[in-house]
């Protein structure tokens, strides 16, 4: 197959975007008001976590918030890589991986959602309003700040997203401590 690059090229073109990006990120991200504004994304939802999280709770809303992150990463990464979105800032030039959304905000509001809406009926409503929230202001709200630029993207393509993860992820936690319940009250009947 002519024409298609073989793996030592790709790890050539991969290396080469590398430096591209530390490039760039060295000359127009490191410590502009858009860094520092991603730094606090990244660290002020975790204070408010600390201060707000159930202690009693926190294997089950940690197990939540673990299974968040890891899809919105996963999906982040996806759209990044197909040329939905791209970020123009970025806190750390290594990859497509915007740790300010993946690893902090987003994470961080559905475990809270997840503890204070612990009924279905509830944690679908306060979904379906933070999925509004996150499609129609925060997301145009970051482009208008350059830290978010959608490509072949519109807003409302989140918004079903935006519900979709946290009741899914909300499911199969529930499914994992449920399994786990029966199997304590099972070993502590022998």
């Amino acid at each position: 197959m002519s024409g298609v690059p073989t793996n030592e090229q790709l790890t050539q073109l991969t290396q080469a975007l590398t430096q591209a990006r530390i490039e760039y990120w060295l000359a127009y991200n490191l410590f502009t008001w858009q860094w520092w504004f991603l730094l606090a994304l990244l660290i002020v939802p975790w204070i408010i976590f600390y201060y707000t999280a159930d202690r009693r709770k926190l294997p089950e809303l940690w197990l939540f918030g673990l299974f968040m992150h890891l899809i919105i990463m996963r999906l982040d990464t996806i759209g990044f890589e197909t040329g939905f979105w791209t970020y123009p800032y970025k806190l750390l030039p290594f990859s497509s991986f915007v740790a300010f959304i993946d690893s902090s905000p987003l994470p961080v509001i559905y475990m809270l959602e997840y503890q204070y809406f612990p009924g279905w009926r509830g944690f679908i409503s306060i979904s379906v309003l933070t999925a509004g929230v996150f499609a129609f202001v925060c997301e145009p709200v970051l482009e208008a700040m350059g830290v978010y630029m959608p490509l072949n993207w519109q807003h409302s393509y989140g918004f079903p997203i935006y519900i979709l993860m946290p009741c899914v992820m909300k499911a199969v936690v529930e499914k994992i401590y449920s399994a786990a319940r029966k199997a304590n009250s099972l070993s502590n009947k022998r």
